[in-house]
């Protein structure tokens, strides 16, 4: 079936970068593997012409793998020409690191197309989403509130089409700020809207 979601994990991609935690942490969805440092230009190695298709399986609670996650991913990696389609989860996730990114494009994610969370600072460029009926944002950022750097990532020919009508959650933003992150965006295209929200700066303080 097309539309099946969490029939694997994904891809998960680690580095040396830094993140706003003060220590290097385990990444979500495996055990005893570590990412996070201080080396803004580590190298991860290339990630090009990649396509991860009904992953997102659940392994615990509060505890998914994205389509494709990276921790603390280093400006010196190479990805670019990646698609992640009918995750379970997130398309892809940024947890802090400066790795920057080009032609990544995301179908019917079960959760957010794109998410950046910890400290990430990389760019973005040529970024495509389509939300299915379950879809939730095309774009969740947010950080750690109060701890450096804070999320910022720079995305520019972004794209985001909304399921419009059929999607089961009205209310959700195309593209969601939290806490602890700040941005700069540029030919930004948020379309089929509908009942959604476009942008929305949410819970921007410590006890919000």
């Amino acid at each position: 079936v097309l539309e099946k979601r969490g029939k694997w994990g994904g891809l998960i991609l680690l580095g040396n970068a830094p993140t706003n935690r003060a220590t290097t942490t385990t990444i979500e969805g495996i055990t005893a593997q570590t990412y996070g440092g201080t080396n803004p230009t580590d190298s991860s190695g290339s990630m090009q012409y990649v396509r991860v298709w009904h992953g997102g399986a659940v392994v615990g609670a509060n505890n998914e793998i994205n389509g494709i996650t990276f921790g603390g991913v280093g400006s010196g990696t190479v990805v670019d020409h990646c698609e992640v389609a009918y995750s379970a989860d997130d398309g892809f996730e940024f947890f802090g690191g400066t790795v920057n990114v080009k032609y990544l494009s995301v179908l019917f994610a079960g959760d957010d197309a794109f998410d950046t969370d910890e400290g990430y600072v990389g760019k973005g460029q040529f970024l495509f989403a389509m939300l299915g009926a379950v879809g939730n944002h095309g774009a969740e950022m947010n950080s750690l509130y109060g701890s450096m750097p804070r999320s910022h990532p720079a995305f520019n020919g972004m794209t985001i089409v909304g399921a419009g009508a059929l999607s089961t959650r009205v209310s959700n933003a195309m593209m969601c700020l939290r806490k602890g992150t700040g941005g700069k965006f540029g030919n930004l295209i948020l379309a089929n809207v509908a009942t959604h929200p476009g942008i929305r700066i949410d819970t921007c303080s410590h006890s919000g």
